[in-house]
């Protein structure tokens, strides 16, 4: 019998490919995003993929979403929360709304994509939880306060989570991509620009180049595969080798 696996954030980038894989490598995969237009093409890959139009902020709409694929397909085994946003701006200049915006998308859309698949994985006495948290959430970059407070939040929910649901033989990881060639990578930046940006956000990589979504979704994978089947409550560095070189030489 397939895995029934849930992704958040599947109209691009890391959800996307984390979709397209899982589907690929046998799941039933629903994916869930706001972005209606990004989650059609999602589905219309060569792998089957459900979907459900959905803000991962909207308690409600979620859990429905999450219910409807367990009524269809009797059962949950796989979650990944992938969604995110990362508005941009110091404390002191963000509007407020922006910071809330961010940590209600980033930690609260984790939180309810959690809370909504829990109970069924208990029923069942089984299920991986893999989340994402980044880089910026245990080092900083000028100007994402926001973004990074959520994704430092997220892996310490994770570790909560993995020993709440430990008893319920429920594993919950999360994954710590660092600079991905996805479309919220470089949002905003100019079409005439992005070659030079990209040359040197390579430069600067210790592997000398950013990730490609597939290569994240393949650690998702893992933590959500048997393979990993004592692995919980743990952070997958997938950065490159960013996190660990020394800032400075000497």
């Amino acid at each position: 019998m397939p895995r029934v696996s849930v992704v958040s954030g599947a109209a691009s980038g890391i959800g996307r490919a984390t979709a397209l894989l899982l589907s690929e490598r046998g799941d039933v995969v629903i994916g869930l995003d706001r972005d209606a237009t990004g989650l059609a093409g999602t589905a219309a890959s060569s792998h089957p993929i459900e979907t459900a139009v959905v803000d991962v902020t909207d308690s409600d709409g979620v859990r429905a979403a999450i219910d409807a694929a367990v009524a269809r397909h009797g059962r949950l085994d796989v979650l990944v929360t992938a969604a995110a946003i990362g508005l941009p701006g110091r404390i002191d200049e963000q509007p407020e709304a922006e910071w809330q915006a961010t940590v209600d998308a980033v930690l609260g859309g984790t939180y309810n994509c959690a809370r909504a698949a829990v109970p069924h994985m208990r029923r069942a006495r089984s299920g991986a939880i893999v989340t994402f948290g980044s880089v910026i959430g245990r080092t900083a970059i000028a100007g994402f306060a926001a973004y990074g407070a959520a994704k430092g939040g997220i892996e310490a929910l994770t570790r909560a989570l993995a020993i709440d649901y430990a008893a319920d033989n429920i594993r919950v990881n999360c994954v710590i991509p660092g600079s991905t060639d996805t479309p919220m990578m470089w949002f905003g930046v100019d079409a005439a620009d992005l070659p030079a940006l990209r040359a040197r956000v390579d430069a600067e990589q210790p592997l000398g180049r950013i990730a490609d979504p597939v290569e994240i979704a393949r650690v998702v994978a893992f933590l959500a595969s048997d393979e990993a089947s004592i692995v919980t409550g743990a952070s997958l560095v997938a950065d490159g080798g960013v996190t660990a070189r020394a800032s400075v030489s000497y």
